[in-house]
């Protein structure tokens, strides 16, 4: 379903549309207030066709992570938890902490409710396997000089030729089986090769995998073992309120608990549980997630077979997907169970309390600015530059107090030559506001703000008014200024000075606002400035392109090589004729 803007806003799937389609549109009146919104900006339906139900399935999550549209329950992982990444698919893998997943050919562990258990995590294991962290291309030709983990043993060197591709990859298999919790399947491995070792007199290589044995035990020691049939299986537990839901999921490998993810799905008031699990389960795995040989469930899932028939697909092997009533695995769930009621209260006591800052926030700036209603779009200005050069501006939006960040928007400078804030924020603005009546421009910018914060003082306050004076347009302005210490301090303009040290909530909402749009600011600064120390006299040059760029620098290690290179030389590199040569030495001299 699509809006006038033609943006998507909702995706479903049926068997049978018409039916599907038709409720939606029948007695609106009675349905809740999600549904009736969506009816109200609905324009146009787009249908595709599929073979089979799964398809369908995947199609839709395919399309809801492609859009993410406004009135589909989108599931909000835990992206604030970190996982193990082994980058699988590169020839010596290397190991790192990461927040995302995607398929890529990784292997991902975790989640880890700790950054600190994370890396400690991997600080053991690289005692034990010397897997690298660095993020070196390695090809096998061209060995570099070791680097100071090799010498401090945390790391086999490949980049250097100490190791073969075989014996790396078998550290990297290693470190896999001890992170999907195979832990009695490695001592089993290493007691063998231990004793074989011994037996052959080769005494040091023994003692070095007795010590390995020693440190893995000690970190095994401490894990739970739920089952002593060293299965693999995920726990998936549903608690939910009137208004949203949480599906917290255990990971349990070997028979050991190894990790939890918790995810958040909100305004599910009109699904039931059954289509909360679907949701959650279609979302989750379809995310290039390790999917076990079983995932248990605490509620009956919508279209069990559909999706057993997909994941099945994903992983390549069979799936059970199921709900255990008695036993073993139904005091499992029941763990899983508890593990969610207690990350549902957490979350439910931190985010009414953030929630009522919030509220405590806008309702007082709305009291010191008189405004009729509170301002429900805010958006706030900030300008990066270096002496002058890489200028750019960089806008944020927050909706209802929380930041929006598909409505952020990036501006390069184009008028300004010299470091002048005002007329660069005077610039953005203009941009801004001149697309704010403009039909065919993005959404951003269609819509009005009811407050405008600029990143400065009185002075920047003043420049943005000019701007809004130019358009007609009557929207409230402040500045976010700063102390000696630069920190924010104060709201200001015309009308009010707003001390922000007495107003403790407001002080942490703006300066959220504050160091939000500067954040975005800088970091598009840096991608500019960046962009331009790449740069060089060779992209000027008709015929060079990236990859001959790159050919040339790779033979003669500079520009200034090059520009002392005679035709006949720099013919020599692949794709440089005699008539490009020419070109170059004409150019460069």
């Amino acid at each position: 379903m699509k809006d006038k803007s033609g943006k998507i806003i909702y995706v479903g799937k049926a068997k049978v549309l018409k039916n599907r389609v038709r409720q939606y549109f029948q007695n609106t009146d009675q349905k809740d207030p999600k549904t009736r919104a969506l009816v109200s900006r609905v324009n146009n339906i787009e249908t595709i066709t599929t073979k089979t139900e799964a398809e369908a399935l995947i199609l839709e999550n395919t399309l809801i992570k492609m859009h993410r549209p406004r009135y589909n329950i989108l599931l909000k992982d835990d992206k604030t938890y970190p996982y193990i990444r082994i980058t699988a698919q590169d020839e010596f893998p290397r190991i790192e902490i990461t927040r995302n997943i995607c398929k890529d050919g990784s292997k991902y562990f975790g989640s880890y409710t700790k950054p600190s258990d994370i890396r400690k995590s991997i600080e053991l294991l690289r005692k034990i396997y010397p897997i690298r962290t660095c993020k070196k291309k390695i090809t096998g030709k061209n060995p570099q000089r070791p680097c100071l983990y090799y010498h401090i043993r945390l790391c086999s060197a490949p980049c250097a030729g100490k190791i073969d591709k075989e014996s790396y990859n078998e550290i990297v298999k290693e470190v896999c089986r001890f992170l999907e919790g195979r832990h009695d399947e490695i001592i089993d491995r290493l007691e063998e090769k231990m004793k074989e070792y011994a037996d052959g007199m080769e005494y040091e290589k023994a003692a070095a995998i007795r010590d390995k044995l020693v440190s893995i035990r000690n970190i095994t020691a401490k894990q739970l073992v739920l089952s002593t049939k060293m299965e693999d299986r995920d726990l998936c537990a549903l608690v939910r309120d009137k208004i949203n839901s949480m599906v917290v999921v255990l990971f349990v490998r070997a028979g050991k608990l190894v990790g939890k993810n918790a995810g958040l799905l909100e305004n599910t008031y009109d699904m039931s549980d059954a289509e909360v699990m679907e949701t959650f389960v279609s979302q989750f795995y379809g995310n290039g997630r390790e999917i076990p040989h079983e995932i248990l469930v605490s509620h009956t899932v919508s279209n069990i077979e559909i999706l057993q028939t997909w994941l099945r697909g994903l992983r390549g092997k069979s799936v059970k997907l199921m709900r255990p009533v008695r036993g073993e695995k139904k005091s499992q769930i029941n763990m899983a169970l508890k593990n969610a009621q207690e990350e549902f209260e957490r979350y439910i006591k931190v985010s009414y309390a953030a929630s009522k800052n919030r509220e405590k926030s806008l309702a007082k700036l709305t009291e010191y600015l008189g405004l009729e209603e509170i301002p429900e779009r805010i958006e706030a200005y900030d300008i990066s530059n270096t002496g002058g050069q890489g200028m750019v501006g960089g806008m944020v939006v927050f909706r209802d107090g929380l930041p929006a960040s598909d409505s952020y928007r990036k501006f390069a400078i184009k008028s300004v030559d010299s470091q002048n804030d005002y007329a660069c924020m005077q610039e953005v603005l203009f941009r801004r506001l001149k697309r704010l009546h403009d039909s065919s421009a993005d959404k951003s910018f269609i819509e009005k703000p009811d407050l405008i914060l600029v990143d400065g003082g009185i002075g920047h306050v003043h420049a943005a008014k000019e701007i809004l004076d130019e358009f007609g347009i009557d929207i409230p302005v402040l500045g976010m200024a700063k102390d000696n210490r630069h920190q924010t301090s104060m709201l200001v303009n015309d009308s009010v000075n707003i001390v922000l040290d007495s107003e403790p909530d407001l002080f942490n909402f703006i300066s959220k606002i504050q160091h939000e749009v500067h954040r975005f600011a800088i970091k598009y600064h840096r991608q500019i400035r960046q962009k331009n120390q790449k740069k060089s006299q060779l992209d000027e040059i008709p015929g060079i392109g990236p990859a001959k760029k790159k050919l040339l620098l790779k033979e003669f290690g500079s520009l200034k090589r090059i520009r002392a290179a005679t035709v006949e030389q720099l013919c020599q590199v692949k794709g440089i004729n005699r008539k490009l040569a020419d070109e170059i030495k004409r150019f460069l001299n």
